[in-house]
């Protein structure tokens, strides 16, 4: 089969499926995409909500808790511990499938019944840390999301087997990090980006298995190095103890340094690590996976992001969001856990089988789900009425050819059919609300004019007690009764990162602080995220050509069409000598950025 190019649905660009795309279809069955990649991806991140919270009571108990669901919204909501008690059945709301309605329609009015989560959390495995979500495993936490087996961190997302982080953002096996992005086995380090099994490096990215650094960029198995320069360990003492004060002017001035220096060295075109055969950004410890981004331990996959779990996941496609040893799942968010042959689901766990458009499933036996929300334990059910086997197996087919003969449309006119994710009109979050607001960011119009809800933000009325510029400049001037004081976000909520407009310090942040030397933020902790964010690659691949210019040749900004002035020169020969390296490939990168960016080869060959 050829390649085949197709209108996306949804943005109206052209996209093409590759001929072992639709192999893939055809193995699970179903009919081939109507939205573009990012399109699909973008409508799964609508229905996860990580971080907006409020203040309600449980529809069940009474209890005033955190949830993902504001007082007054139209939703029952239990808090975790009733959800997950024994007392009530999601069975209890089972409806008979309704040939005269679409399938969505009858879909939604279910999920209308059944009572919601107020946090998506294993609550018997947390420990002291109610201010979570997504997350499992938590021990003396607080605003720890989307992340497992963690103790004593605060403010940190997709963050694995870690301890003793703050403002960490995508790591696995770190411990007293702060200020980190994208780590994996680093120790005692702050202000990291793409560094591995580092140990006291400091305002560094891209290096790996060093100790003593900071500063540095592209370095390997080096220590006492100072902005790139070797240093004796009395002279590296020195420097470090001068830059390192715990000044919040001092990190400003370091930052505005190491983005200056930043520019002037080569970047590998992706981010990745013990591969074989990928593209896409930030992948490790995969073979045969292409298009995806943030992905571990994963095989002979598409366009999945964000698979963190160190549990292989394989065979999958459009697949955003925790993994754990799954097979063959197809557009599907926030799943995990042993599951197979899944398609179209969201929020489902533990090692269930062939799950179709559900919801907050969870089963330990072979599953067979059709449109079911909220069921445990249960096999061979539709909109959570119970079916014997053989009258389940001759529905299924009549419903998927019901959804192709009468699809639902949505107010933009999208048709959906057998096939399609879950139209963006059933996410029950609204557009700034959702986890696809921190990459996929629009304004208030766009977003409406696309078609998806958009929530004005509650106000507070904190009453602010000193604002961000009157802070002390240095960590040692920081008195206890910091704890006491409502801190005033530097943004003011005049950003578009759902700036929080106040916020407070707890105990074992400033605790923390100190003993790192580390100032106190300016930030609120949302604003705080959506910086660390920023700092990676977007989720779009644009084709590369790599800008080494030859082994003894200097990299100008002339390679970018800039000023002729002199960047970076190559330390060793390289495998094409004098003339421009020839290699092209998919990267992150796109063709207005700045940096050097080189394949993997040429790079290799500087960092090695």
């Amino acid at each position: 089969m050829n390649n085949e190019s197709k209108i996306c649905q949804n943005c109206k660009q052209n996209f093409v499926i590759e001929p072992e795309d639709f192999d893939f279809y055809k193995k699970i069955d179903v009919p081939p995409p109507t939205w573009c990649p990012e399109c699909r991806l973008q409508r799964r991140l609508l229905f996860m909500n990580e971080r907006t919270f409020y203040k309600r009571d449980c529809d069940k108990c009474g209890k005033n808790v955190i949830s993902m669901f504001p007082a007054g919204s139209h939703k029952k909501v239990y808090c975790s511990p009733c959800w997950w008690s024994d007392d009530w059945g999601a069975e209890e709301y089972a409806h008979d499938y309704d040939f005269s309605k679409t399938f969505f329609r009858q879909f939604a009015e279910l999920y209308a019944e059944v009572p919601e989560m107020a946090r998506i959390v294993n609550e018997s495995s947390l420990v002291r840390s109610d201010y979570s979500n997504i997350s499992g495993y938590l021990k003396d936490c607080y605003l720890v999301l989307n992340s497992d087996y963690c103790e004593e961190c605060s403010y940190c997302e997709f963050l694995e087997q870690s301890k003793s982080c703050l403002d960490v953002t995508h790591a696995l096996s770190c411990e007293k990090c702060y200020n980190a992005i994208n780590c994996y086995k680093c120790y005692g380090s702050t202000n990291l980006f793409n560094c591995d099994e580092c140990v006291n490096v400091h305002f560094s990215r891209g290096l790996s298995g060093c100790s003593d650094c900071f500063g540095c960029i592209g370095l390997k198995g080096k220590k006492y190095y100072f902005f790139n320069e070797p240093l004796t360990e009395e002279e590296y003492k020195k420097k470090f103890a001068e830059w390192n004060e715990g000044s919040y002017s001092r990190r400003v001035e370091i930052e505005k340094k190491l983005a200056e220096t930043a520019l002037n060295y080569p970047y590998r075109y992706m981010t990745q690590s013990r591969n074989s055969n990928v593209t896409g950004d930030f992948i490790f410890w995969s073979k045969n996976v292409f298009n995806s981004y943030e992905v571990i331990s994963t095989e002979d996959s598409r366009f999945c992001h964000f698979l963190t779990f160190p549990v292989k996941t394989a065979d999958s496609y459009d697949f955003t969001m925790w993994g754990g040893g799954v097979e063959r799942t197809y557009e599907c968010m926030a799943t995990g856990g042993g599951q197979r042959d899944v398609r179209f689901c969201f929020m489902s766990w533990s090692q269930s089988l062939n799950l179709e458009y559900c919801w907050y499933v969870s089963n330990t036996r072979n599953a067979n789900l059709f449109g079911c929300v909220g069921l445990r334990n249960k096999e061979y059910c539709i909109l959570n009425k119970q079916y014997t086997k053989e009258e389940y197996e001759k529905l299924v087919p009549r419903i998927i050819e019901h959804m192709n003969s009468m699809p639902y449309t949505d107010a933009k006119g999208r048709i959906y059919k057998y096939g399609e994710f879950f139209p963006p009109e059933l996410s029950p979050f609204s557009y700034n609300e959702a986890f696809v607001q921190g990459y996929f960011p629009l304004t208030k119009k766009q977003a409406e004019e696309c078609g998806y809800k958009w929530k004005e933000p509650e106000l507070r009325n904190y009453r602010i007690t000193v604002t961000a510029d009157q802070l002390p400049n240095g960590i040692k001037d920081v008195k206890d009764d910091i704890l006491e004081q409502v801190i005033g976000c530097l943004h003011e909520r005049k950003c578009d990162e759902q700036c929080t407009e106040a916020f407070k310090i707890i105990p074992s942040e400033l605790e923390f602080y100190r003993a790192m030397k580390i100032p106190l933020p300016r930030l609120c902790p949302n604003c705080r995220h959506r910086q660390r964010i920023k700092k990676r690659n977007p989720i779009k691949l644009w084709h590369g050509k790599c800008q080494c210019v030859g082994s003894t040749q200097t990299n100008t900004d002339s390679t970018r069409n800039n000023a002729d002035t002199p960047r970076y020169r190559n330390a060793t020969p390289h495998f094409h000598g004098d003339n421009p390296c020839p290699n092209e490939f998919e990267t992150s990168y796109s063709p207005e950025r700045s940096e050097i960016i080189y394949c993997e080869q040429c790079y290799n060959s500087e960092v090695a």
